[in-house]
Order: C-alpha cells, then sequence, then structure tokens
C-alpha cells in the first residue's frame, strides 16, 4: 500500500504545530456541547482506559503531536510516556508541555519514524496511537510497535476508514482527503483483523466511532477555520487547490462531516502472551 514519505509528514506536522486542529475529541450524544479541547482530553481517556494502565508502566504514544495526551495520560495515570513523532518542531513543544506541567521525568518524546521505533524488543507495557497510524504503512507500524511491546501488552489506537464509496456523480472526498492531508490509503473497517494478524498482534476490540468522534470533531474544525480564514492553514495544503479551488478549503471539512465515505474507529490489540 501507498504511504507518505516520513520526513515530508515531519514537516506538514512542523506547520500545523501553531494550529488548534490536530486532535479529534469524543462527545457522549448529540445534544453533548463540550468544546472540542475538552472533548479530545475526554478521547484521550477512552482510548488510554482500554490500556489498563498503571502507575510506573512504560507507555509509547505513537506520533505524540505536541504531547497533550502523553502529558495527560501520565499526570492521570502515574505512568512514565515515552512519545515519538516526526516532526521536530512537536518534539521541541512536546517537552516543553511537559516541562511546563512537572512532569519530565514521566513524559519525555523525541523525534523518530513510527514504522521504525529506536527502542529495545519488548521495552513497553502499553501504546497508544492517536489519529496517527494515517500517515503510515499500517502493517509495517504495527509491526514495529508490536516488537516492543512487551508479550500480552496492548495497543490502542484511532484510525479514519472509508464507510462508504463516494455518492454517484461526486468525486470521492476521501480521496482528495488522503492527498491533502498526506495519509497513506484508506482502509476499511473489515480490513483490520486481517492487518493485526500480519503483523502478529490479535484483536480485542473493534468499534466505529463516527458519530460520536469524527462528525462533531469535523463541523468544529470548520468553525476554527471559518474564524482564522486561510492565513493559518499550512502552504502545502492550500497549494494541493487549483487557485479557484482554495476558498472551498474553508467549507471542505463541513463537506466530509456531512458524507458517509469516512469513518472513525478505536481499535484494541495485543501482543500475544508468549
Amino acid at each position: 500500500m501507498r504511504a507518505p514519505i516520513p520526513e515530508q509528514v515531519g514537516l506538514l506536522y512542523d506547520k500545523l504545530t501553531d494550529t488548534n486542529v490536530l486532535h479529534f475529541g469524543y462527545w457522549e450524544n448529540a445534544d453533548d456541547e463540550t468544546p472540542l479541547d475538552e472533548a479530545a482530553g475526554r478521547l484521550t481517556d477512552l482510548v488510554a482506559g482500554k490500556l489498563g494502565l498503571a502507575p510506573g508502566h512504560a507507555v509509547l504514544d505513537v506520533g505524540c503531536g505536541i504531547g497533550t495526551p502523553g502529558v495527560r495520560v501520565a499526570r492521570t495515570t502515574g505512568t512514565r510516556v515515552t512519545g515519538v513523532t516526526i516532526s521536530r518542531t512537536q518534539v521541541d513543544r512536546a517537552n516543553e508541555l511537559a516541562a511546563a506541567e512537572g512532569l519530565s521525568d514521566r513524559a519525555t518524546f523525541q523525534h523518530a519514524d513510527a514504522m521504525d521505533l529506536p527502542f529495545p524488543a519488548e521495552s513497553f507495557d502499553a501504546a497508544f496511537a492517536l489519529e496517527s497510524i494515517i500517515h503510515m504503512d499500517r502493517v509495517k507500524a504495527l509491526r514495529s510497535i508490536r516488537d516492543v511491546l512487551r508479550p500480552g501488552a496492548a495497543l490502542a489506537l484511532t484510525d479514519v476508514f472509508q464507510r462508504a464509496e463516494p455518492a454517484p456523480g461526486k468525486p470521492s472526498l476521501m480521496t482528495q482527503m488522503v492527498d491533502i492531508w498526506m495519509m497513506s490509503d484508506p482502509v476499511r473497517f473489515d480490513d483490520y483483523p486481517a492487518l493485526l494478524a500480519e503483523a502478529g498482534l490479535e484483536l480485542v476490540e473493534l468499534t466505529d466511532v463516527t458519530e460520536t468522534v469524527l462528525r462533531r470533531t469535523l463541523l468544529l474544525v470548520a468553525e476554527q477555520m471559518r474564524a482564522q480564514d486561510l492565513s493559518h492553514i499550512p502552504d502545502e495544503i492550500v497549494a494541493s487547490f487549483p487557485e479557484e479551488e482554495r476558498r472551498r478549503l474553508l467549507s471542505f471539512p463541513d463537506e466530509l462531516a456531512a458524507s458517509e465515505e469516512l469513518g472513525c474507529l478505536v481499535l484494541v490489540a495485543r501482543r500475544p502472551a508468549e
């Protein structure tokens, strides 16, 4: 499957670091008016809660962004979190956040390719990945994570998947999303059992969270983008559209939220006990 070049993804996120659209949120229902930043923390808690974390556990945060989820997990669970990202700007921001929270001893972040993790085998008690595997060859990433997990340890992640075909006569929004955000080729919900088996992991849980996670996130992102206009959108994304379509960027998240094409899932897998 096609996957973007890690260094190019890193440069993209160097520019995205100063925006407020880096993480999905979780809402209980259509009447839940929780702000995006709080909902993002709620999704972090939901994912981390599936890992059976205990104080002192070594936890890997794959695609850590600016460190907000990793620092939150370290603070709320008493674990030791090591985060990796392909963006050097994000590494700096994440370590600054850990220091500001007084958690530099339990939350550290470094530059690394998640498809080739630089850690000893069987060195982590758990791992999580929030919206980061979308930029990777999934099997390579899952296999790399498996190798650094201890036998019986769990991985929890969120991913975007192809939920439906494009509306008749309309271009594929998923294809546009893949191109704009430097995503790897889309997968379908039912592809994951085979992907996990190929990577040497066992499926524990696979849940479609499109309605409670993806749609509301996209709508709130659309609001943010309209408020910021195009000035806060990275040049790489703006340039991917023809001149006459660049203003359409402001309505693109609305189109995604209204479409049936995109889905979001939560996955829990485990390295087999040996």
